[in-house]
Parts: C-alpha cells; structure tokens; sequence
C-alpha cells in the first residue's frame, strides 16, 4: 500500500512498504476517498515539525466505513465518515472540560504523532468517526476540519452580531473563517491578501471589500477612522501581527490562527497597553465544534467550491509541497483524490 510520509524538513516521500492495517476491539477501518492538505502539513514541511518524521501524513480526510471493530456500536460498514483527527486522553482537566484541544498530551492526532490517512486505508478510533449526512460530499467531509479551526477562532474571539472585522489572509482558513462571520452576523467583512485570484475568491465568498497589505489604513477609514472591531489573523507573521495592531480599533479584540512559528519584535507592542487591545491565540477545535461544521455543510451555508483549486493523486504530493513552500502561489485547498 503506497503511503505519503513525512520524514523531515523539506522531505516528503512516497513509501510502498506499508501494509493494510488491522483494526483493534475499539477501532473501523476506513477506506480513504479525500485527504486534504493543510497548512501545518507545510509548516511541518518547512521546518521539519512538529509532525514526528515516519508517520503518514494526512488529517483532513473523508472515506467509507469497511471493517468495524467487535466493541464498536451504531457504526456500520458502508456508511460515509470523516474523523476528528485529535486522540485525546479523555482524562485530563482539559479532557474533562470540553478542551481536548488543550489535552495534557499535546498534538497527538493521526497525521502528527500516528499514522494519518494519506494511504488507501487507514485505522481509527471509532469514538473519533462522525457519519457524514446524505446531502453532504466527500468534499465536504474533508474539509470538516480546516472549517471547524475557523469556527472555533470566531466561537472563541467573542463576536458579537453586527461588529466590524478585518482577515489578514485568504488562504482556505481565512476564506472559511469570512464565511462563518458573514453566517454569524457580521457587519462588515474586509480582508487583506496580495495574491489577486484570492482577493477574487474572497469577495466570491462574502468579504465586502479586499486590500492589498500594506493598505490596512484604507479599512480603518472606512470604518468611521476607527478600525475594526476584530481582526483575524491567518498568516502568523510579525508584519501581520504588526498590521493587526496598527489597525484595530481601541478596545478590539485581535485573534491570532496563523501559526508564528518564529521570534519577532513588534515596535508598537505599547499600543496593547495603551488603547486596552486584547489579543488571543486560539488552536484546533472540540467534538463540539466539529459537529457544528458538520452541520452547516449539511445545511448548505458554507462553499468550498472557491477554495478547492487542485485536485491531485498520490504521486504527486511531493511536488505539491515543494510549490506550496513557496509562497506567493495561487493554490488554495489541495485535495488528494482516491477514488
């Protein structure tokens, strides 16, 4: 069974070696449709982590039930899932308090610390399998999660009905996060993006208007010189956080989603102090949360259409990588295809 591995910077490979694999009392066996590529997946790429080198890639996936393990209830075989990729421990405080995002055992998921669901088949816990709803793709099914880390960053910056927001970056967390704002109530909806087929798809997708970076002046005086309520930040660099303080408005509220993987210096750092901003991180989803995703594809309140610009097979993932590492580039949502 051919499979894509991560084996560290800069190095994705194709293996053959694997086997179909078995399947435990608790477990089903999947057998892989659609795998998503996300953008911690090129962030692993390019920095050679955290993903653990060995380990099959893959956590945005759909597929059809094949084989169900002897303790697994209300699943069958033939039915159409996708799967929460976190394991949490079930144990922990976090685990406890509906935080398994926050589980004391940091980052275990499939396609991080286990094998993910790059391959044909791959083998899961049943307790992590949600059952896709008729109306609702395979498609959609693996693009749950990037929609529920979008959810949860609206969900947990405190939106209110009716505020004003700005995106740094329309990149497919971006534009899902755009929709879910325009879903929720926001007033206004501006993003800022330099690649200009994403600026498109943006205003396809609900933004009301779109500007280059470095015209972040142009969204505060628009908004009565005040400057948005919210800004999400989807890049995770210290220009765009830098953006986002210069143009928040004075008790906003800055959520940072991009990953800032490096150290930087912000010159205007007072400003947090001075004009009473707050600033929160926010990472992954709940169950909670995943079940919302689901819901509002099936209810058909969210596009992904705009967003999924490549359709791939297996052997051409390394190639991928070596073009989405390298940005500027005009792909969004790369699925990998397996039917």
């Amino acid at each position: 069974m051919k499979a894509v591995v991560f084996k560290g910077k800069e190095s994705i490979i194709i293996d053959e070696s694997f086997e179909k694999p078995n399947i435990s009392s608790d477990e089903v066996l999947i057998k892989v449709k659609k795998v998503g590529i996300c953008g911690s997946d090129v962030c692993s790429y390019e920095m050679g982590g955290p993903y653990f080198p060995g380990k099959i890639i893959g956590h945005e996936f759909s597929g059809d039930i094949v084989e169900i393990g002897e303790n697994v209830k209300k699943i069958r075989v033939g039915m159409r899932v996708t799967v929460n990729p976190i394991i949490p421990c079930n144990e922990c405080f976090y685990c406890r308090h509906n935080l398994e995002n926050m589980c004391k055992i940091k980052n275990h998921a499939y396609g991080y610390t286990e094998h993910g669901a790059m391959r044909e088949f791959i083998n899961v816990k049943a307790e992590r399998v949600h059952i896709l709803p008729d109306n609702v793709s395979y498609e959609e099914g693996a693009s749950v999660e990037p929609l529920s880390v979008a959810l949860y960053a609206v969900e947990q910056s405190g939106f209110k009905l009716g505020q004003d927001t700005a995106v740094i970056g329309a990149g497919p967390i971006g534009l899902y996060i755009i929709q879910v704002l325009k879903v929720a109530g926001a007033n206004r909806i501006n993003v800022l993006e330099p690649v200009e087929s994403k600026q498109k798809v943006a205003l396809t997708l609900g933004a009301d208007k779109v500007f280059l970076p470095n015209q972040w002046s142009k969204i505060v005086r628009q908004l009565d010189k005040l400057g948005p309520d919210h800004v999400y930040d989807c890049v995770g660099l210290s220009e765009t956080f830098a953006t986002a303080l210069n143009m928040i408005k004075n008790g906003g509220q800055i959520t940072l989603i991009g990953m800032h993987t490096s150290k930087f210096e912000i010159d205007n750092i007072l400003m947090m102090t001075t004009n009473n901003i707050s600033v929160r991180g926010v990472y992954s989803y709940n169950q909670d949360i995943f079940k919302t995703a689901i819901n509002l594809f099936a209810q058909k309140k969210i596009k992904i259409d705009p967003i999924i610009t490549n359709h791939i097979k297996l052997a051409q993932v390394p190639e991928i990588f070596e073009i989405l590492s390298h940005p500027p580039h005009e792909e969004l949502k790369i699925l990998v295809d397996f039917d």
